[in-house]
């Protein structure tokens, strides 16, 4: 059989990958969709296995990444462009390729649903952000919710109210889990954008990778 993570062969009925280390046993998605219970203990493994396609793809990602801050200013289609490179980011941690530049201008079949799901969650800040303090907070909780389902979005097209739900419930099977990749990759690319254009070509890959290594262990199991 074949780690679902790292993509390596591994033995017949295997609860832990040798090459990744990622526990294999857990990863069961549900039949309507929900996501994996997964090993609340293997981050370490999914981020040192993030670090390893990091290194053995950082150039392709560094120009890609480099390319898209030339172009992220544009309004609306910035979208698309995050979405393009997001799913490139993907077809690197899966092992189906070369993160390419062209891909970046690619991916406006879940343009769409992606651009409903930002306004949405923009709107429900906005008006939370009225409250004081406690509207704040519950801000960042709400965009902390909703993150797994952009990725939802860009990767199995999931319209915008099946992915909110299916990033809420993977939030709360996974919550640690989860909360580790999101403050790990956060922490990452914000260095990144301290030291201005050079240390973001380099960081926000990594931190991507680590964000999509997360998601991996609990993606949908059927597209939308």
């Amino acid at each position: 059989m074949q780690c679902p993570f790292c993509k390596e062969e591994i033995q017949d009925g295997a609860t832990k990958c040798k090459h990744c280390n990622s526990a294999i046993g857990g990863a069961v998605g549900s039949a309507a969709g929900q996501p994996a219970t997964t090993d609340q203990s293997d981050f370490g493994a999914r981020l040192t296995l993030a670090l390893a396609m990091w290194k053995e793809n950082l150039g392709d990602l560094a120009v890609m990444t480099l390319v898209l801050m030339l172009v992220i200013w544009i309004p609306i289609a910035n979208i698309g462009f995050i979405a393009g490179y997001t799913r490139s980011v993907f077809k690197v941690a899966r092992g189906q390729g070369k993160a390419s530049v062209g891909d970046i201008f690619n991916t406006w079949d879940c343009f769409v649903n992606l651009l409903i799901y930002l306004i949405l969650l923009v709107v429900a800040s906005m008006i939370l952000n009225f409250v004081p303090i406690l509207g704040f907070l519950v801000s960042m909780a709400l965009s902390f919710a909703a993150m797994p389902g952009i990725y939802a979005i860009i990767d199995t097209g999931k319209n915008p109210v099946d992915a909110f739900k299916w990033s809420l419930a993977t939030i709360q099977s996974d919550f640690i889990n989860w909360l580790l990749a999101y403050i790990v990759g956060y922490v990452i690319t914000m260095i990144g954008f301290i030291l201005l254009i050079i240390g973001i070509v380099l960081t926000m890959p990594l931190g991507s990778l680590i964000m999509i290594q997360q998601y991996e262990r609990a993606k949908p199991t059927n597209p939308a």
